[in-house]
């Protein structure tokens, strides 16, 4: 099954935030981050139900985002009440619904394929996720200067282990296509500037910004970390639209 693009984009940081969200300690963070993430989540989850109702696919498919949109909406009200042991589970099966939908639209015959395709749009689901976590979070020190540092530089560190995953599968997803007789005849399609930006953008760039941002954590600086972060999720959301507009025309994830 192909999945919009926007509806793609949509899932893949909804998720991703879900997953920051869940292994954010909430006796750390005031529960009105929780709850902010909680209606991002909602809005993309919304935003990817309406571009994927105006294709004709699988009811499942819209069944499972609406599903999860009212789980997003349930977890924003608890978490809003102050009931951290109710938002939790709620966004555990937010989760898992949101894993699920990614790799089912991942399918492809050929195992090879659907397991890097599954597995790329996973990573790409958690490194967006923990950019946007890691800035969002930045603002918070405006509002609560006595904020521990650990979960920005838990964060911080999220972003680093999702690009080194991402880059991970994304040579591997490149040297099996560049590799493969049924894609040989197509090499041609792909732009050497299309995947000179996506490496260079949305690797090289985010890695240099995360490792700054490390820097000015270390030394407490946190408005100056919230603005590497704002960099660093631009360079990783150009990075990520143009690695989906590559994947498009070759069939497997870059």
């Amino acid at each position: 099954m192909t999945l919009p693009m926007l509806a793609d984009f949509a899932l893949r940081l909804a998720c991703g935030l879900g997953v920051l969200l869940l292994i954010t300690p909430w006796r750390e963070v005031p529960l009105a981050f929780y709850r902010t993430h909680c209606l991002v989540i909602l809005g993309l989850l919304v935003l990817a139900g309406l571009d994927v109702s105006r294709f004709a696919l699988e009811p499942r498919l819209l069944g499972a985002i609406l599903s999860a949109s009212v789980l997003a909406y349930l977890a924003a009200v608890a978490w809003g009440l102050g009931l951290p042991r109710v938002g939790r589970p709620l966004l555990a099966f937010l989760v898992v619904i949101g894993i699920g939908v990614l790799v089912a639209v991942s399918r492809a015959s050929d195992p090879v394929f659907w397991l890097l395709n599954g597995s790329g749009r996973l990573a790409s689901a958690f490194l967006m996720g923990s950019t946007l976590t890691a800035m969002l979070l930045g603002h918070h020190y405006l509002t609560a200067p006595a904020m521990t540092m650990v979960p920005l530089k838990r964060f911080v560190l999220c972003i680093g282990w999702g690009l080194g995953i991402r880059a991970l599968i994304g040579s591997v997803g490149l040297g099996v296509w560049l590799n493969s007789s049924t894609t040989s005849a197509g090499i041609a399609d792909v732009s050497p500037l299309f995947l000179a930006v996506r490496w260079g953008m949305g690797m090289a760039g985010p890695a240099l910004a995360t490792w700054m941002t490390w820097k000015t954590v270390e030394i407490h600086s946190t408005q100056s970390a919230t603005g590497i972060l704002y960099i660093a999720m631009t360079l990783v959301l150009f990075g990520e639209l143009t690695a989906m507009a590559l994947s498009r025309g070759a069939g497997i994830v870059f």
